[in-house]
């Protein structure tokens, strides 16, 4: 089975965070940065890291950019003109899905017309994600998922304790699906008999909305 091919343009705190977890999960990964010192950071992680201009279209032809299926810009905010340039380039020379960084909706709208396949906000999902975990102390984590769908980690409350999934019919009442249950940090299958504890972590897909409304109802707060 032929690994995915992955190529990462600027190195920061994101851009490296993006390159390692990409190489970890088994992805052929190629890290290209300006710096020397943050090319050197990651050489011994990734399949191969390269110190070149990500705007110079030459330079990536002779790195073989092209053939990559994905490509992430993650140049900050300071290199805006780099990583407009630099996403037309990856996009020119044939790579199918370029993803890229921006901070703002209006930038982001640049980065599009310039070719861009998908624009993330990593710091205002990470802003919204927080907001959720504040408003819902019962949620451990919260990740959205296209369509309005949301996965989740809900604490089980006391109130909740010695019943069953079967009895709490979180499906029927909320629409909500438990994909797993941790019970003194051991994961295991959901099975509707089991007995939950307080204190036990559902993991939860549904739509986002039930996901936040059954957190409000669990919060031991209220």
């Amino acid at each position: 089975m032929m690994r995915r091919t992955y190529v990462v343009v600027g190195l920061g705190q994101f851009g490296e965070h993006v390159a390692r977890r990409l190489s970890e999960a088994g992805g052929e990964v190629l890290a290209v940065d300006r710096s020397l010192e943050r090319v050197e950071a990651l050489k011994d992680v990734v399949a191969q890291a390269v110190r070149a201009d990500c705007t110079s279209e030459e330079a990536l032809r002779v790195l073989g950019v092209g053939k990559a299926e994905v490509a992430v810009v993650a140049l900050g905010e300071e290199d805006f003109e780099a990583a407009v340039l630099g996403t037309a380039v990856l996009k020119g020379i044939g790579v199918k899905t370029v993803v890229a960084r921006s901070s703002t909706r209006q930038r982001g709208k640049i980065l599009s017309l310039a070719g861009a396949t998908r624009v993330v906000y990593p710091e205002a999902e990470m802003g919204d994600q927080l907001a959720r975990l504040l408003l819902h102390s019962s949620m451990q984590s919260s990740t959205e998922l296209p369509n309005g769908y949301a996965l989740a980690e809900l604490r089980v409350p006391e109130h909740a304790a010695g019943k069953s999934l079967q009895e709490l019919r979180l499906r029927q009442t909320h629409g909500l699906n438990v994909i797993a249950i941790q019970h003194r940090g051991v994961v295991n299958e959901p099975i509707p008999e089991a007995m939950l504890h307080a204190g036990d972590v559902l993991l939860l897909a549904g739509k986002g909305e039930r996901v936040a409304a059954l957190a409000r109802l669990w919060d031991p707060s209220r």
